[in-house]
């Protein structure tokens, strides 16, 4: 028959053996190790995964909050704007106003003194015409000589008048 060497049966007994001890004591705890650390890599991605949405999420929010703030600003400038202008044509109008009240305050003097020289030229009108009766009535003249008389003091008259008048228009 067949002869087994006995140091060959011990062999594949210890061969065995050691299959046995190795996947009992080495190769199910390495197994368990990858297990475990193949479950805390599966986890960490998982938490990676998460991390990297509520980043997402964050940047979407900040994102829109963005657009809100400049929204924001563009309708503040444009209020801004609005109000300049509304202040811009506040001052014009007043300054138009302002303008009009000099200008009327300046008509109404120069009317008072159109109005004082009117007066005052009436005052020598009427004290050439006393004049020229009592020049008249002294000298007992002709009619001719009166005319002559007459039209020589209103001619004076005139002058007098076109005079202040040029003067009160200068003003």
């Amino acid at each position: 028959m067949l002869e087994v060497d006995r140091s060959l049966i011990f062999q594949i007994i210890n061969f065995i053996v050691l299959v046995f001890l190795l996947v009992r004591f080495l190769f199910k705890p390495v197994l368990r190790a990858l297990d475990r650390r193949s479950q805390k890599i599966r986890s960490e991605l998982e938490e990676i995964e998460k991390t990297r949405e509520e980043l997402r999420k964050l940047k979407e929010k900040y994102e829109e909050e963005e657009r809100s703030i400049q929204q924001r600003y563009k309708e503040a400038l444009e209020r801004a704007n609005q109000e300049a202008l509304q202040m811009k044509a506040t001052i014009i109008e007043e300054a138009y106003q302002e303008a009009e009240k000099i200008k009327r305050e300046y008509e109404t003097r120069a009317q008072k003194e159109i109005e004082r020289l009117h007066k005052e030229l009436r005052e020598e009108i009427a004290e050439i015409a006393i004049a020229i009766a009592g020049k008249i009535l002294q000298e007992h003249i002709t009619p001719q000589i009166q005319e002559r008389l007459i039209d020589e003091l209103l001619d004076a008259a005139l002058n007098r008048i076109e005079s202040r008048l040029s003067i009160a228009h200068e003003k």
